[in-house]
């Protein structure tokens, strides 16, 4: 893909991008031109993993006009209760609110004040799986966007390295308990330190502040016994200031350990001290950065809706750049940024949730310990927000589809440095990725784009005085509305390559003598999978849920009026199954992938009479017919080698039609889904 991300695209976002232009695209074309330590080829060769959680954005409201990923373009999107796709939200008053870009240059947007994204309306937006209580809980602001032309240095990063269309918050809430999931691995679901937390708390070190008991323990502690070396770069606390606070952001405060620690105690002198972003550029230089650094913006830079992505972007564009200052330590470090939450920021895909009681569905894998004591409810995962993996291991524009959640980020280092975190539940576990997945370790050649500069070049970030300024510029212009009747999203032409993925997964359906359905979910990968069933003859239930792990097999039924059933099922990476007709139990059908990456469809005859099937091929649009002879067995095998290895194949039989749509061979790099060319209109 060939897209700007040269001054030019930058000064278009204003500042202090435009002011940081020449720092932005030189440490960018700096890491892009450093290739990897060269060593075992394999993640050992990892010495820093260089963590930046920022705040409150969704991965549609950032990416989903991006080319190859899983946004607006997406070809199977859920369907709500009333049989709209997910992007027609309704606004409870018999309208709709779908998808609009806001107006970044003529409204307040930049400095517009956050949406509702409290645990209460991130449950009703979530509404059991339904998806339809967005605007209801939100507001219609909640279908605003952003465009390359908005954050043209969020999809450069995007573009060099990889972006995870996967990624998910890991509560359906606050800012506070999902920095504390990346903190510890949870929220303290059994109650042994002070949780469950849902909500935001203070967790500075003011005297009122709250403290969590000891009997909880933060990751650093144990990355500290296990003598991986540490540190968090911060700002400090200083409440008159938004360029010189951290804001509480960084919840190792909250933590007794930290908060009874001393000048000279490790956990004072590497959580708590002061370490500005200039000491992390001093560091990298003298070869000193940590095996593990984590990094709390000043709220300033945190891009919250409070304060301008443009903002983030250039404190973005300064982490890259003092991590790329010293080429052999860039060679060997992973940069992770991803974002704590999605505000009130919409987002198309429903999160992986756990089935709690029978009625939800069914897991092969405990869950207890994903259900708040109180109210009943799943804790997460939240909603899909942005990861960008930056490092010499990760160029090339590609996306990485695995489920990840913010408890990945301390898989990945569990599996680096071995020092196991004791929090993570087994249901989590199961269902996300450990994030190696968004890597090549193998890999290592350099891919420099010309005329970009390499030097460091030194611009100093906004300071409160010019933010003032900045905002001043902003008045008045009008605050930011919901547009009822916007055109679809430029969605941009293109494809990425995909990362191998851990999936190898079926669901496949047969009808009981009785006409129930069945569905029996298989899992051959080697990551569990959640999956989502939604019924559509019955649209005032709830979708049902279920986790399959690696190596399992479960199975459900569905009974339904006169036999008649519609079902449809979503499963990970553009999984996509549906079911629909009479279950009169003469026809099933299997669907099956080789391990060349071909498809094969059978179709299964109980009955005495000899079956004639058509086949439909969703992206070629061929018509195709396969036989069934009474009591046997008719195949048909479909080479993928044209479509990138996806399939969407239909197919139909007097009273019935099934779909199957997913990617067949999911272990080795790949293209994204050719059916993302194929915008449709909202």
């Amino acid at each position: 893909m060939a897209h700007e991300y040269t001054r030019r695209a930058l000064l278009r976002a204003g500042p202090p991008a435009a002011a940081t232009a020449a720092l932005m695209a030189g440490a960018l074309d700096r890491a892009l031109a450093t290739p990897a330590g060269k060593g075992s080829g394999t993640l050992m060769d990892v010495d820093h993993i260089v963590i930046l959680m920022q705040e409150n954005r969704s991965f549609d409201h950032y990416f989903g006009t991006l080319a190859g990923v899983r946004g607006f373009a997406d070809p199977h999107p859920a369907v709500l209760p009333d049989g709209q796709p997910v992007w027609r939200q309704p606004d409870g008053q018999g309208g709709v609110v779908a998808p609009f870009r806001f107006d970044v240059q003529n409204s307040t947007f930049p400095i517009m004040r956050s949406l509702d994204h409290s645990w209460r309306t991130g449950h009703a937006a979530w509404n059991q799986g339904r998806y339809d209580g967005w605007v209801a809980a939100k507001g219609g602001l909640t279908m605003g966007y952003l465009t390359r032309e908005d954050i043209p240095y969020h999809h450069a990063l995007a573009d060099a390295f990889t972006v995870c269309d996967g990624y998910f918050a890991s509560l359906q809430g606050p800012t506070c308990p999902n920095r504390l999931y990346l903190t510890t691995g949870s929220v303290d679901h059994h109650g042994r330190g002070g949780g469950p937390v849902t909500a935001n708390v203070d967790i500075t070190q003011r005297p009122d502040g709250v403290v969590f008991g000891r009997a909880w323990r933060t990751y650093s502690e144990l990355l500290q016994e296990a003598g991986v070396s540490w540190r968090a770069y911060r700002q400090g606390e200083d409440a008159a200031s938004d360029t010189d606070s951290d804001g509480g952001m960084n919840t190792h405060l909250a933590f007794a350990a930290f908060r009874d620690a001393r000048p000279g105690d490790p956990l004072h002198d590497r959580g708590v001290a002061p370490r500005r972003l200039e000491q992390l550029k001093a560091d990298v230089a003298a070869g000193e950065l940590a095996q593990v650094s984590w990094i709390y913006p000043p709220r300033l830079f945190c891009e919250h809706p409070n304060w301008p992505p443009a903002y983030g972007a250039a404190y973005i564009a300064r982490v890259l750049d003092a991590l790329t200052t010293n080429p052999e330590v860039w060679s060997r470090t992973v940069f992770l940024v991803m974002y704590d939450e999605n505000d009130g920021f919409f987002d198309h895909v429903p999160p992986p949730t756990p089935p709690l009681t029978r009625d939800q569905g069914l897991s092969t894998v405990p869950v207890d310990d994903e259900r708040h004591p109180a109210t009943g409810q799943p804790y997460g995962l939240g909603m899909r927000v942005p990861m960008l993996a930056m490092s010499p291991w990760s160029r090339g524009g590609w996306v990485c589809s695995e489920v990840f959640d913010h408890t990945s980020v301390i898989r990945f280092i569990e599996r680096r440095f071995g020092v196991a975190c004791p929090h993570i539940s087994a249901w989590r576990r199961a269902v996300c990725g450990d994030l190696t997945s968004a890597f090549d370790f193998k890999q290592g050649q350099p891919g420099r784009p010309p005329g970009l500069p390499r030097t460091p070049v030194e611009a100093p970030l906004p300071d409160q005085a010019r933010f003032r300024a900045f905002k001043a510029s902003f008045d008045g212009k009008p605050a930011p509305v919901a547009e009822r009747d916007a055109a679809a999203p430029p969605v941009e032409a293109g494809s990425r390559p995909l990362r191998p993925l851990g999936y190898d997964l079926a669901a496949n359906a047969r009808t009981a003598p009785d006409g129930a359905m069945e569905v029996v979910f298989r899992n051959d990968g080697r990551l569990g999978a959640a999956f989502i069933v939604i019924d559509r003859n019955q649209p005032d239930r709830p979708p049902r849920r279920y986790t399959v792990e690696a190596g399992k097999t479960l199975a459900d039924r569905w009974t339904a009026r006169s036999n008649s059933h519609h079902l449809i099922v979503h499963g990970p990476a553009g999984f996509l199954r549906a079911f629909e007709g009479l279950g009169d139990g003469v026809l099933d059908f299997v669907m099956t992938c080789t391990g060349s990456g071909d498809a094969i469809l059978t179709a299964v005859n109980h009955g005495v009479e000899r079956r004639g099937l058509t086949v439909r091929d969703g992206y070629t649009g061929a018509m195709l017919k396969l036989h069934a002879p009474p009591g046997g067995r008719g195949r048909r095998r479909f080479d993928l080698a044209k479509t990138a290895g996806w399939y969407d194949l239909t197919v139909a039989a007097q009273d019935q039609t099934h779909r199957f749509c997913g990617l067949a061979r999911t272990d080795h790099a790949a293209v994204t889904d050719p059916a993302l060319l194929r915008f449709r209109p909202l």
